[in-house]
This record gives C-alpha cells, structure tokens and sequence, in this order.
C-alpha cells in the first residue's frame, strides 16, 4: 500500500511539472528552426543591443534563457534526455550552435561558470553588469556552493581590481578590470551647471512587506525600512536644493517610467524637479552628464558616476540597517566608513556637508581625491578598448588555426 502510494505521488509530481512546463511553454514564442552554428553566442538577451556591434551578424546570435523564446527541436533534445533543467537546454543549443566563444552579461548565474567544465574547447567569457555583495547576491551564492563545484571562466571583464580579487576566490580564470562595459560605450559630455541629479531607486513591484534578501537571517528587514531611509534623504537633498538654487533632477530607473515618475511626484510634491526617464540602453549615462552633481543610495549607476570623472555624493544607507560590510561604499576595497563625498549615516547634517564639499571643490582636488578613493573599486575604459583587443587576440587565433588545418 504504501509503495502504491508512493509511486502516485510521483506521478502526480511529474505530472505537475510537465503541467507547469506546458503553461511556461505557452507564454514563449516557438521557434521551430535548428539553432544556426555561429562563432560568438550570448548566453542571455540582457546586453544584447551594446554588445552585437562588436560581431558581425552573421558570427553572432543569442541563447533566449528567460525572455521569450523557445526553441522547439532544443526543447525535445531535453525531452529524449529526460531532463527539462535551464541548463540541459542551454547544454544542448550549445552542442548544435557550436560557438567558438561564449559570453554574457548575467555574471551572477553561478550555473554559467560550469559550462567550462563541459565545454573546454569553447572560450568563456563573462562580463561584470552591476555591483556585487556577498550577501544574498553572487559571492555569498558562490561561497555556498564552492565546496560542491568548479566554477571556471576564461575571461572575467570586471569593474575594479579590489573586486577581480573576489571573482577569483570562487572562479578560476583572468580577470581584466576594465569597468563597466555600458558607462564605457557613451562618451563623456559637459555638465549644466548648478545642477544635481538623484538616482532612482524605485521598484514599481517590489512589496514593502518583502524581506530584504542582505538581511541577517536572525534580524530580517523588511524592505519598507530600506525605502524610508531613502524617502528622508531625497526629501532634504530637495530642500537643500530649493535653499541654494539648484534644479533637481531624478534619473529614472526603469524602462516604464510613468509610475515611477508619478511616485516621486507625490513624494516631493512640495519642491521642483525634472524628471529623466531612461527611455534607452544608455539614457542613464546621458542624464549623468547633464548634472553638475550626482547622488546615489544604492545603484550601480553612482559608481558608473564616479568612474566618468562625475561630483558624487555616496549615501550608503542600507550598510548600516542591514549591518553588511559588503554594502558600505567601495566594497571590497578597504576604504573608511565616512569621507569627503560618501557616509553610512542617515543624517541631514552629513549630507549637507558632503553637497557643500562637492560645489566648492575645485576640478583638480575633486580629481585627486577621487581617483584615490576609486582607484581599486571602479575603472573607466573609454570605448571598451581592453575588450576590443581581446576580441582581436581571439579573431587571429581562430585564423591561425584555420590555415594550420
């Protein structure tokens, strides 16, 4: 009887998951066509539009993971395999595309960096997309799982050395600090003057209620705490520009902007403010370039700022509600908990102090001051050079190789 009930249960559990694959199915475009053998795949459609022109199109294609395709003679090689997993299908479109080279963008994917493993002829490349933790993101996920497999890569492009250092305790491969591959597609532009610009950070799903995934599992925060800090500090940067003159501008986050627009509409009803919506790829880093001064709480972006050569004010608020060393400013490099342009602490006073400094620093000790602060956390590398050379080194040995054979 209980051996009977046993294999119910089983049949129902496959029954439900071909049921949840059938839905999941149904909301993918089909794409009934063997994948095409191309040189270069990219593993995930995130950064597809920057990273395409540096291919020919006829070298180049993309493995759609999570977006919205799916490719039907892939999906029943999983089938016959008895394995419906994310990775059998990227496993098995790679086995028909055939790349020479594999990237992607979505270096927080601790799966992708086993594909090595089964792929040592094929070149692995990843490219750093955002700033990393290691609590509840990429290093605290990896140091889970590094006593049960090998993570390897043969490129890592990463934002700053003091993080290449991480990448490499849990990833074999080599690390070239090159910053961040967006901010160094868009060329650097003249500022209005007395101007400031706030970086969204506004998460139009995002219940309040929702534990925040840094926090420490015996003292959850919810995410309603994160928000409110944010709300004060907005709140008097806004005052502070209204008394001194300033236009205040916010960076839109999301590719959707009316709900976010109409959030800080009603949050800083009382001040005036424009508002920048990111309507493409490389929107964001256009609307930095227009501000005199940035200030950030919590985005990539504000590093991106500071790596452009940009006045910005780092208010890193989260690090002391969450009590993370990994969210204070500069992570992992070793740098004070307060200094001339950042803090940790919820407090107008510093604030203000830190925005006095930044319109009162003249161009070469804002330069001096924040090179040496940046120096080991985020580079700059007008055009991608580093990642074009690399790419060449790649293009001339597949040629030697060819006329070897």
């Amino acid at each position: 009887m209980a051996e009977s009930t046993q294999r119910i249960r089983k049949i129902l559990g496959v029954m439900v998951r071909l049921w949840r694959l059938f839905k999941s199915l149904l909301q993918l475009k089909p794409c009934f066509k063997q994948p095409k053998q191309r040189d270069v795949l990219l593993f995930f459609k995130t950064g597809a539009e920057v990273i395409a022109p540096y291919f020919k199109s006829h070298e180049f294609q993309v493995l759609d993971l999570r977006e919205s395709e799916v490719n039907i003679p892939v999906a029943l090689r999983c089938l016959f395999d008895r394995d419906l997993s994310a990775h059998n299908y990227a496993r098995n479109f790679i086995r028909v595309a055939r790349p020479k080279l594999i990237l992607t963008f979505i270096d927080n994917y601790p799966t992708y960096f086993l594909l090595k493993n089964e792929f040592p002829e094929i070149h692995i490349w990843l490219i750093q997309n955002g700033i990393r933790s290691d609590r509840g993101d990429l290093f605290g996920i990896l140091k889970s799982l590094s006593s049960i497999q090998a993570n390897r890569v043969d490129k890592m492009f990463v934002f700053g050395s003091a993080v290449g250092v991480e990448y490499r305790r849990f990833i074999s491969g080599e690390v070239i600090v090159h910053g961040s591959f967006k901010n160094n597609l868009v060329p650097l532009a003249q500022p209005n003057k007395s101007s400031v610009a706030y970086i969204s950070t506004y998460r139009p799903n995002q219940k309040r209620s929702f534990v925040v995934p840094e926090s420490k599992p015996e003292s959850p925060i919810a995410y309603e705490q994160i928000v409110k800090r944010r709300e004060k500090a907005i709140l008097w940067l806004a005052k502070y520009c209204a008394e001194n003159q300033l236009q205040l501008s916010i960076i839109g986050k999301h590719e959707e902007p009316h709900h976010e627009e109409a959030y800080y509409r009603s949050l800083l009803q009382s001040f005036s403010f424009e508002f920048s919506p990111r309507n493409s790829p490389t929107a964001s880093y256009v609307s930095l370039d227009q501000s005199e001064i940035i200030v950030f709480t919590s985005s990539s972006l504000g590093y991106e700022s500071l790596a452009r050569g940009k006045k910005t004010a780092a208010l890193m608020l989260d690090a002391e509600v969450l009590e993370a060393e990994a969210l204070k400013f500069g992570w992992p490099a070793k740098l004070p908990d307060e200094g001339p342009f950042w803090t940790h602490q919820l407090s107008e006073q510093r604030l203000r102090e830190i925005m006095d400094f930044l319109r009162t620093a003249k161009d070469h000790e804002w330069n001096q001051i924040r090179t040496e602060a940046i120096k080991d956390v985020i580079y700059f590398d007008p055009g991608n050079s580093q990642f074009l050379t690399a790419i060449e080194s790649m293009r001339h040995s597949w040629q030697q190789r060819q006329s070897n054979n």
